[in-house]
């Protein structure tokens, strides 16, 4: 992929509701500005998520990514 080296990009991170099959919010960011990691924090914060399973993708394991929360393996159906 040929980009610009001035060209910016503006993402969106999603938080999907698998059951319900829908996005319940999305956070739009610029990539030169912030990160995935940022903008999904920043969506989580605004959400209540007492006794939620949260999942997400292995970029957001690399790092403590809640504090005060603990985590939870994964859970089999």
């Amino acid at each position: 992929m040929l980009t610009h080296p001035n060209a910016r990009l503006l993402s969106l991170t999603p938080v999907y509701a698998r059951v319900l099959g829908v996005a319940l919010a999305q956070k739009s960011y610029d990539t030169h500005e912030s990160s995935e990691r940022t903008a999904l924090k920043e969506l989580l914060s605004t959400m209540d998520l007492e006794g939620k399973l949260i999942q997400a993708d292995a970029l957001h394991t690399t790092q403590v990514f809640f504090s005060g929360v603990s985590s939870r393996a994964p859970m089999s159906r």
